[in-house]
């Protein structure tokens, strides 16, 4: 279902009560986990102030769900949820460490570490796409300049496409990609300077953590192999020799999926 998260905040959570009662009718629930946009608090289950969720700020959706349903609940990073997931069941199953990105609206990011999320000590870490790539770009929504996410997300790349084109008119990343394919020059460019950065933030990953895997998840990866490999080879010249040339880079295994099953797994873990 869509998130419909413009509407604001009630009617989100109006909608995710409404899609447990459909699964409720039918099945027996003994637990619920719950995807959500981050920056969160995990351990308590409260949301705390996601860019992209206009509203969101201190909600304590665990409680929320856990009062309604009357099961335990868990409230995870949706990038985390995916990660987990493609760890647990995808394209990170047999991987002792995996770094996990998704290109989506923004770009969320997991890392898993023998089979666990690594979320750092106040439960805040992997939050890649806020890593900045241009230290005097524009201002993210995160408060921060020139985060990779401004540059490599689909919310990104429709930007810069209507910002080189001087267009008011409705795109979706999708139809920048298409139009690349048929030689359209600045949907091109945009393409291309897209895998670049996207790149250069692989090498910083690489360059860090110097993981086995690296899944790369979210609608933009269906835009065809040929971004990715850009992006790869970007990210092999960049990245110190020794480190890129053991590190795999991948695409998700089970799509949309991925988030579904990874929160399950957090539920099935209380």
């Amino acid at each position: 279902m869509p998130t419909l998260r413009r509407q604001g905040r009630d009617r989100v959570i109006s909608r995710l009560f409404d899609a447990i009662k459909d699964i409720a009718a039918s099945y027996d629930i003994k637990a619920i986990g719950i995807g959500c946009p981050g920056p969160l608090d995990s351990k308590k289950g409260i949301v705390l102030s996601p860019p992209n969720l206009p509203g969101w700020r201190n909600v304590r959706i665990k409680e929320m769900v856990g009062k309604r349903f009357r099961v335990p609940a868990a409230v995870e990073n949706d990038a985390n949820c995916a990660g987990l997931g493609e760890s647990v069941a995808g394209a990170g199953k047999r991987a002792s460490s995996m770094v996990l990105l998704t290109l989506g609206t923004g770009i969320g990011s997991a890392i898993v570490l023998e089979g666990r999320l690594w979320t750092g000590k106040g439960g805040f870490a992997s939050e890649l796409g806020h890593v900045s790539v241009d230290i005097n770009g524009p201002r993210c929504e995160c408060g921060n300049r020139g985060c990779i996410e401004l540059y490599a997300s689909a919310t990104g790349v429709v930007r810069r496409m209507k910002k080189a084109s001087w267009s008011k008119a409705a795109l979706t990343a999708e139809d920048v990609f298409r139009n690349a394919g048929r030689g359209d020059k600045k949907a091109r460019k945009i393409v291309d300077e897209t895998a670049y950065y996207l790149g250069c933030a692989l090498a910083n990953i690489v360059n860090a953590l110097d993981p086995e895997l690296i899944v790369l998840a979210g609608g933009m990866t269906r835009a065809g192999r040929g971004f990715v490999r850009k992006a790869e080879q970007i990210m092999r010249k960049r990245a110190l020799r020794e480190s890129s040339r053991a590190v795999k880079v991948t695409v998700s295994k089970l799509g949309d999926d991925a988030g579904l099953i990874g929160a399950a797994w957090r539920a099935k873990e209380l």
